[in-house]
C-alpha cells in the first residue's frame, strides 16, 4: 500500500495478547520480521478499538524516518498474517489484528519454521523447537491417548482428520504458487491408496502448496514426498511432509540451501541484496565526499569548484551524503574522471527526486534499472557497420563491487584499502 500519513484508520481486535503470545512474538516472530514490524504490531495492539487514528501517529510514536519504513513494516505483518488491511475510499482504513499462532503450530508451518531457521541458525533453532515439556527423570509417561478415551464414529470423521494432521491454531499465511497445479497433483494418486477426503481437505491443500513453494517441487516430486512420508513415517503430519520435502530438495540440489528473504530491501532483516552490495553501501556512507573525490583522482585534492558542487548538492537537495556519494561515483564513471558543472548534477538530482530515491539502496536499484533499459535499447538497434564503435554502458558499480572479493572480510577497511579499490575501479570506469 502507499500510505498518506494524514489518512485515518481504526483497529479491530477480538482479544488481548496473552503472556504466551508475547513469548512467541519475541522468540519466534521477531527474528523473521525485524524490530520495525515487531514494534508496530505491539504498538497497534495497545491502541483502543473505539477510536480513530492517523498514520502519522504511528510514524511519530515509532520514530520512523519516512512513510516508506512504515509501509514496509506493515507489509511484513500482512505477509505473516498478523494483520489484515481493509480500505474504503470514504472511510479510510481498518486494521484487523490477528494473534500469533501457538508455538507448536509455528514449528509445524514449513514457511515460518524455514524462515526462522535461516535467520537464527541451526543451534538456536533446535533449542527453540525442542519440546518444552519433558518426562520427569525416573518416571514413565502413562497419560492416556486420544483413542483410549474417545471412539471415532462415522459421523465424526472430521475429528479423525484433525487428529491425524495435528491441526492447532491455524496460520493464515497465503501462498499462491501458480507454478504448482494442485488438481494435477491430486490426479496422480490412486484413491484406494490415499482417501480423496484427504486430498480435498482445504488445510491439506494449502500445506502442500506451501511446501511445494518452499522447496520448489513440482507435482510429481510432491507425490513422491507424500509416498515417502506414508511409507517411512507412517503418517501425514505436515512436519514430516516438510522434512521429506527438504530431503528431496537436498538430494536434487546437493548442498544448495534455500534462503527466504524479502523481495524489497529491508533494513531490519535479510534481504535479497548481496554482501558485496552491503560492503559498497557501508563505504559510501562512511566516506566524506572530499576524500572520495581525492581517492578517485589518485590522491589529488579536489578543486575549489568541485568542492563547491558538493556543498551545493548538500544544501539544495534532501539527499543524505551516501546518496550524493553514489551520484559522484556514477558521474565520475560516465565522464571518465572529468566532473561536469553543477547544472549537470542538479538535473540528476531532480530526476532522482522525482523517482522517489531516498536511500543509497534506492539509488543503486534505480541506476541498475536505467542500465538495463539502455542495454535493452542498445541490443534492439540494428548494426550497420562492423567498424562502428558503440558507447559503453556505464557499469561502474558492478566492477567496483567485484574488487571487494579480493579483500579480507571484516567490518571496516583501512583508508589505504579503500583508496586501492577506488583507484582500481577508476581504471575500469
Amino acid at each position: 500500500m502507499s500510505l498518506d500519513v494524514k489518512s485515518a484508520f481504526k483497529i479491530i481486535k477480538d482479544t488481548e495478547l496473552s503472556g504466551e503470545d508475547y513469548n512467541v512474538l519475541s522468540q519466534l516472530y521477531l527474528p523473521i520480521m525485524g524490530i520495525d514490524s515487531f514494534s508496530l504490531y505491539l504498538y497497534i495492539y495497545s491502541l483502543k478499538d473505539t477510536e480513530s487514528y492517523m498514520f502519522k501517529k504511528l510514524i511519530d510514536a515509532l520514530n520512523l524516518n519516512t512513510p516508506k519504513f512504515l509501509e514496509r513494516a506493515f507489509s511484513k505483518l500482512e505477509a505473516l498474517s498478523l494483520i489484515k488491511l481493509y480500505y474504503n475510499e470514504h472511510k479510510g482504513y481498518i486494521i484487523s489484528l490477528n494473534q500469533p499462532v501457538c508455538r507448536s503450530a509455528y514449528f509445524d508451518n514449513v514457511l515460518l519454521s524455514s524462515f526462522l531457521f535461516n535467520q537464527i541458525g541451526e543451534v538456536e533453532y533446535n533449542k527453540l523447537s525442542k519440546s518444552q515439556t519433558q518426562n520427569p527423570r525416573g518416571y514413565k509417561d502413562i497419560t492416556k491417548t486420544f483413542d483410549e478415551v474417545f471412539e471415532i464414529k462415522e459421523h465424526n470423521v472430521e475429528n479423525l482428520y484433525n487428529k491425524i494432521f495435528k491441526i492447532k491454531t491455524k496460520s493464515e499465511i497465503k501462498i499462491d504458487n501458480p507454478n504448482f497445479d494442485y488438481i494435477f497433483f491430486k490426479m496422480n494418486f490412486d484413491t484406494d491408496f490415499l482417501d480423496s477426503k484427504v486430498l480435498d481437505d482445504e488445510e491439506f491443500m494449502n500445506q502442500i502448496i506451501s511446501i511445494s513453494y518452499t522447496y520448489q517441487l513440482n507435482e510429481e516430486e510432491m507425490k513422491e514426498v507424500i509416498m515417502n512420508t506414508i511409507e517411512i513415517d507412517k503418517d501425514l503430519k505436515y512436519q514430516d511432509i516438510s522434512k521429506n520435502a527438504r530431503k528431496y530438495y537436498q538430494k536434487k540440489k546437493g548442498n544448495t540451501t534455500r534462503v527466504i528473504v524479502t523481495k524489497e530491501p529491508d533494513a531490519f532483516i535479510d534481504s535479497a541484496l548481496d554482501d558485496e552490495i552491503y560492503a559498497l553501501l557501508a563505504q559510501v556512507e562512511e566516506m566524506d565526499p572530499v576524500t572520495l573525490l581525492s581517492s578517485l583522482n589518485g590522491g589529488i585534492k579536489p578543486s575549489v569548484s568541485e568542492i563547491g558542487i558538493i556543498e551545493s548538492l548538500q544544501r539544495d537537495t534532501s539527499f543524505p551524503q551516501s546518496v550524493i556519494n553514489l551520484m559522484i561515483l556514477m558521474v565520475n564513471g560516465q565522464k571518465e574522471g572529468e566532473l561536469p558543472g553543477y547544472n549537470y548534477f542538479q538535473k540528476i538530482a531532480n530526476t532522482w527526486a522525482r523517482a522517489g530515491i531516498q536511500t543509497p539502496i534506492d539509488a543503486l536499484k534505480y541506476i541498475e534499472k536505467q542500465n538495463q533499459k539502455r542495454n535493452a535499447k542498445a541490443d534492439s538497434k540494428p548494426t550497420y557497420s562492423k567498424n562502428k564503435k558503440e558507447a559503453p554502458v556505464p557499469e561502474w558499480y558492478q566492477d567496483y563491487i567485484k574488487e571487494l572479493d579480493n579483500l579480507p572480510k571484516r567490518e571496516k577497511m583501512s583508508q589505504d584499502e579503500i583508496d586501492k579499490i577506488l583507484a582500481e575501479a577508476k581504471e575500469k570506469l
